[in-house]
């Protein structure tokens, strides 16, 4: 066996801008994306989500030296899109993470079907309506659920509790909307779509939120329960043809997050938050000890905690300096001829 995927990538579409993004405009209160059916002629595409973070992870485990790129891999973008402008790059480079309306189109050129490697193939289009709030939305819940791996990553010693409740109930509140966008989306498509939403899974996260600690069970439990109920909402599937893995993604990349999310807590890698008070990003560490995401960011903090701690004693010191030249002015001119 070649050890060969049944097929190449996972991107939403096909491109249309030169650069390898997609089309995206804003309209109202939401996002219009447009791109073509993805043709998955190529694995080594700058919008498969899953393949940058792949490549992301391995530029990251081959290098020797600190790179500075623990922010690169597409899930740690998406959990860092705290501003619309973030968050807009990202569908902008990735696709929709949730379509509020789906339409098919032809292009405005025909196509043949393709029956030679140098034919163009047949284009059709896709115009995604991605509401901008529901986009919002979806990244508070995932930036939670990332610092709910951050702290299970943790010796159990090191692990915040206050911090995972609060993470905790952040989803709890937000995931509320789930069952309505599942529902949208089967009138959409006309069937059921392959992710599955259980109002028990939701009503369990939200008792967890409130939930007093149990002193008998571990203090992690809660975070675990918490992270098996999200990931198994968007199932792993196996599909035989690219057409119908596409279907399960054509409504937006999200199961492609929570995929990434899956892996992320069943073979741990060590994630953290950059110690910079005023920076506070999710990073992939890449040395023991690392506190900071960037070299920027380490030389900001240390630059500020050095005036915060000796900022008095230095400040303290040059107004004494300038005191004593004062003075010395003064007898100079009261006492002209002296010394």
């Amino acid at each position: 066996m070649s050890g060969q995927p049944p097929y190449v990538g996972y991107q939403w579409g096909e491109p249309l801008n030169n650069d390898g993004s997609f089309l995206v405009k804003r309209v109202g209160n939401g996002l219009e994306i447009t791109a073509g059916l993805p043709h998955y002629l190529s694995g080594d595409r700058a919008c498969d989500l899953v393949r940058q973070y792949e490549t992301a992870h391995k530029n990251l485990s081959a290098s020797k030296q600190r790179t500075g790129k623990g922010k690169d891999s597409p899930h740690i973008r998406f959990a860092n899109a705290n501003s619309d402008e973030e968050l807009i790059d990202f569908v902008r480079n990735f696709g929709p993470v949730v379509c509020r309306s789906l339409k098919l189109l032809r292009s405005a050129t025909p196509f043949g079907t393709r029956r030679s490697a140098g034919e163009v193939p047949e284009q059709r289009l896709m115009v995604a309506r991605q509401d901008l709030l529901e986009l919002r939305t979806e990244q508070r819940i995932y930036s939670a659920a990332l610092g709910l791996l951050m702290e299970l990553a943790k010796k159990p010693g090191h692990f915040d509790r206050d911090s995972a409740k609060e993470r905790i109930a952040r989803i709890a509140d937000d995931i509320q909307d789930w069952p309505r966008q599942w529902n949208r989306e089967k009138n959409e498509r006309g069937e059921n779509p392959l992710w599955r939403v259980r109002g028990d899974s939701i009503r369990r996260i939200a008792a967890l939120a409130k939930a007093v600690r149990d002193p008998i069970l571990p203090r992690q439990f809660d975070a675990r329960i918490v992270l098996c109920e999200l990931v198994n909402v968007f199932p792993s599937l196996a599909f035989p043809n690219p057409l119908e893995m596409h279907s399960y993604i054509r409504f937006g990349i999200r199961p492609l997050l929570y995929s990434i999310l899956r892996r992320e807590f069943l073979n741990p890698r060590d994630v953290g938050v950059c110690a910079n008070t005023q920076c506070r990003a999710f990073f992939e560490v890449e040395r023991a000890g690392q506190r900071f995401c960037d070299e920027v960011c380490s030389r900001c903090q240390r630059q500020r905690e050095y005036w915060q701690n000796q900022g008095k004693t230095v400040r303290k010191k040059r107004l004494a300096g300038r005191n004593k030249g004062r003075n010395l002015k003064s007898r100079e001119a009261e006492f002209p001829g002296a010394g």
